[in-house]
């Protein structure tokens, strides 16, 4: 999730990593408004970004309501993109840095800090945001210029390791494949039918239909495709429609 203040270059980053024009961008703060989300495949593994309104003081309607929505899905990320400028004082960032981790509720999100527009600041400048902004046990620090494309492929490295080193440690899966990753979404999609089937009581044949392109999709990615025996077994041993 991407979050940061007014005109700090939250959509500017979310276009370059997309490698496209999804977010409307101008040098007018407060353009974008609403919650932007797209995906995009690094390395194997699928991401899903969500640009947000900025973080600020308003009593702009629409504004409030966009960073209600900002809030809202903040409690939903597994990694928060904190976009600042070089330009900024030291104190402001972390400041804005704080006010981040007090809204993180679980143990297991990442913080990684942002320096945008280093193309506008000197070494001298960004050799003291460098030492001089806090990062907590497990926060992280880019710089990145998202207009240039600077220090973009150190943030997709540093992505990369998160959800590796969560992967090895989380009772949960994490797909690399992407095919693997669609079909399985197609799995899903099937068997919400079913289920929602079930509980409308439709015929059997129809029901019929979701569970083999379900097994379709999973034969896809096992190699075996036995879609007539397994449903052999599901109307044999469960009470399908009945």
């Amino acid at each position: 999730m991407i979050v940061g203040k007014p005109n700090s270059g939250k959509s500017t980053l979310l276009n370059a990593l997309l490698n496209e024009e999804r977010a409307i961008v101008s040098s007018i703060p407060g353009t974008t408004r609403d919650v932007i989300e797209d995906t995009i495949n690094i390395n194997g593994l699928i991401y899903r970004f969500i640009d947000t309104a900025g973080l600020h003081d308003t009593s702009d309607e629409i504004e409030v309501l966009g960073i209600k929505k900002t809030h809202e899905k903040m409690t939903q990320a597994s990694v928060i993109l904190l976009v600042d400028e070089a330009t900024e004082a030291v104190e402001e960032i972390n400041r804005r840095a704080d006010i981040i981790r007090r809204m993180i509720t679980e143990p297991d999100v990442r913080l990684i800090i942002l320096v945008n527009k280093v193309d506008l600041a000197d070494k001298d400048t960004i050799d003291t945001l460098n030492k001089r902004i806090y990062l907590d046990i497990d926060d992280s620090l880019v710089f990145i210029s998202a207009e240039n494309h600077t220090g973009l492929d150190k943030l997709r490295k540093r992505l990369a390791r998160i959800f590796e080193k969560r992967g090895l440690t989380d009772e949960g899966v994490i797909i690399t494949n992407v095919r693997h990753f669609e079909a399985l979404q197609h799995v899903s999609e099937s068997l919400e039918r079913v289920l929602k089937g079930l509980d409308d009581n439709l015929p059997d044949d129809l029901i019929a239909i979701d569970i083999r392109q379900a097994v379709h999709y999973l034969g896809e990615i096992t190699g075996e495709i036995t879609t007539d025996e397994i449903l052999g077994n599901i109307f044999k041993n469960f009470c399908i429609g009945k």
